[in-house]
């Protein structure tokens, strides 16, 4: 097991664990959250033909060159009909939004710039070629559109349906085990007692796996005994694809999960040089991927978001630009002084904002490991290098969290 390793170092050693990737069919109205296993191509042209993008009249371009130009109505297109009237010279179809070009029309004029007189319209201005969207402009039929590893959204599920298809192959999501320890431990909505806490990490972290694509199976709190923990963890390893657990990882006598992976377990990795986060475990229970989370809220959230994150979107086989991520790196100007942290790689939580010339980020909670309520009132972390404090003014690397 290596100990004190560097954020680089160990997501390294998580390529080494690997979970089940399985496909299935999933149809289009349940398609949404899902994660492409093949590639997707269009079935079809988009548009399929020539359409208006205004309500307006179809006409030829060179019939409308003078300031006092009316045409004679020949008919009307809509969308969904079926009979196009031919626009020769002279004349002027009425057509609608999404409605097929009449043939001999090359322009549309806006509804807002004519005038209708009986069976003739006047026409007070421009007639627009740029105002016809052309057949196959956005997509073409044969065309690969979505790689293998998109995770779907809305946007994403309303491109599937115009591109014809109404299922597609995505990946099996897997299960992950999401275990906390501590005696201190009550459930939400309970009376606490002297020394007691409420339980609230497991709660965070299955929602970050649900975001990542994953679906998260929620233990109840394992109190500080090893028979109690070794239980659950081997009920974790026959039942789910892989192991998170929250708490238990530091150096202290209560410190379980630790010993127990130690004595009993394949640990990978121990301690991380980052701030905040630096004692996370990293190894497999019963061949099970498991990852040992510390304790603290936003410690437990950063070590997700830094490691077990990108490990589960490379397990997936996610596309780097339209998998699932939680963070994207960016450039953010200091508008204070952020401390560093010795010979770690310190992530302090900040708000970034749009300001002149570009990212700013500004603190607004302290940065204590237990106040959860930064990772509320901020939506960043830094990436200062170990030993390097940022000064007020200073541009450096961020994470801008999803």
């Amino acid at each position: 097991m290596e100990t004190s390793v560097t954020l680089e170092r160990a997501l390294a050693l998580t390529r080494s664990l690997n979970l089940p990737r399985q496909t299935e069919i999933t149809p289009l109205s349940q398609l949404s959250g899902r994660i492409l296993a093949t590639p997707l191509s269009s079935k079809v042209d988009d548009p399929a033909f020539d359409n208006s993008a205004m309500d307006g009249w179809a006409v030829r371009a060179q019939d409308c060159t003078s300031e006092d130009t009316t045409l004679k109505i020949v008919g009307t297109s809509r969308a969904g009909g079926e009979q196009l009237p031919h626009v020769s010279t002279g004349q002027a179809s009425r057509i609608m939004t999404g409605a097929p070009i009449p043939p001999g029309a090359d322009a549309i004029v806006m509804v807002e710039d004519s005038d209708q007189e009986g069976e003739l319209v006047k026409i007070l201005g421009p007639a627009r070629p740029g105002y016809i969207r052309k057949q196959g402009e956005n997509l073409q039929k044969g065309q690969e559109i979505l790689p293998t590893g998109t995770l779907i959204g809305p946007a994403e599920l309303s491109l599937i349906a115009t591109m014809g298809h109404h299922e597609a192959e995505t990946l099996c999501k897997p299960t992950v085990a999401v275990i906390s320890t501590g005696d201190e431990l009550v459930q939400p909505g309970t009376n606490l007692s002297p020394g007691q806490i409420y339980e609230s990490n497991s709660y965070g972290i299955a929602s970050l796996v649900e975001k990542m694509g994953a679906i998260a199976k929620r233990y109840d709190v394992v109190h500080d005994n090893l028979e109690g923990l070794r239980t659950a963890l081997n009920e974790a390893a026959e039942s789910c694809d892989a192991i998170l657990t929250s708490g238990g990882v530091s150096m202290g006598e209560w410190d379980l999960v630790r010993r127990l992976m130690e004595d009993e377990g394949q640990p990978l990795f121990w301690k991380v040089r980052i701030r905040p986060g630096g004692p996370p475990l990293c190894g497999s229970w019963k061949d099970t991927p498991l990852f040992g989370l510390p304790g603290n809220p936003v410690s437990s959230h950063v070590v997700f978001i830094s490691i077990v994150a990108p490990w589960l979107a490379e397990c997936m086989g996610a596309n780097h630009e339209l998998g699932p991520s939680l963070a994207d790196r960016v450039t953010v100007k200091l508008s204070e002084d952020i401390k560093g942290a010795p010979k770690k790689l310190c992530m302090r939580r900040i708000r970034i904002e749009a300001g002149e010339g570009g990212l700013v980020a500004t603190t607004h909670t302290h940065q204590g490991s237990g106040n959860i309520h930064s990772m509320v009132a901020h939506n960043g972390l830094t990436l200062l290098p170990p030993d390097t404090d940022g000064r007020a003014g200073e541009t450096v690397d961020a994470l801008w969290l999803r």
